[in-house]
């Protein structure tokens, strides 16, 4: 007869196990959410009260502002090869040469926290001379894609060279030129 008790005791109460561990799993999710947004809070707290001091990582990045030519330059975040031409130049029109110089085939695509050679203003104004050729001459080992990151800054400008100097074509379709031979360069 106790039995008979006890199971009208409990399922009187008709607790359903799932539901009480989606009640557990939603309300510690509802804590770490909460702890987030109040640690979130603490830190721009103290990043307004330190804002008046100088730390290390603020003078470091005060440091990548100044972009001086014949140095290493780190770029921060935001910075264009134009932009960085601007620093140390004073002019906009270097950033191909900064792009030679650094061997960069895609002037687009600068990544934050990459250093590159800032060339002196008279490397940079040979590189950016050599830029405005219209011919050049095929060294060994070139490729119009080469050639077009020489003379362009982009390599993904290889097609102007392609259809300007109507180049011969390899069996699998890539462009055929020569060492020694001279193509057109347009402007």
């Amino acid at each position: 007869m106790a039995r008979k008790v006890k199971n009208k005791f409990l399922s009187s109460y008709n607790i359903k196990w799932q539901d009480s561990y989606g009640s557990i799993i939603l309300g510690a999710i509802i804590v770490v959410i909460i702890g987030l947004l109040v640690a979130n809070f603490i830190t721009k707290r103290n990043a307004k009260i330190d804002g008046g001091i100088k730390t290390e990582e603020a003078a470091q990045i005060e440091s990548t502002d100044e972009a001086k030519p014949g140095q290493d330059y780190k770029v921060a975040a935001g910075d264009s090869l134009s932009k960085i031409s601007e620093k140390s130049y004073g002019s906009m029109d270097f950033w191909p040469a900064i792009a030679a110089a650094n061997k960069i085939s895609n002037p687009n695509l600068v990544y934050a926290d990459t250093t590159i050679k800032i060339p002196a203003k008279e490397e940079a104004e040979k590189i950016s001379v050599d830029m405005k050729a219209t011919t050049y001459q095929v060294q060994e080992g070139d490729t119009l894609f080469k050639i077009s990151g020489k003379m362009y800054g982009d390599g993904s400008q290889w097609r102007r060279l392609d259809s300007a100097n109507k180049v011969g074509r390899l069996p699998n379709g890539n462009p055929l030129i020569f060492t020694g031979s001279t193509i057109t360069i347009p402007r």
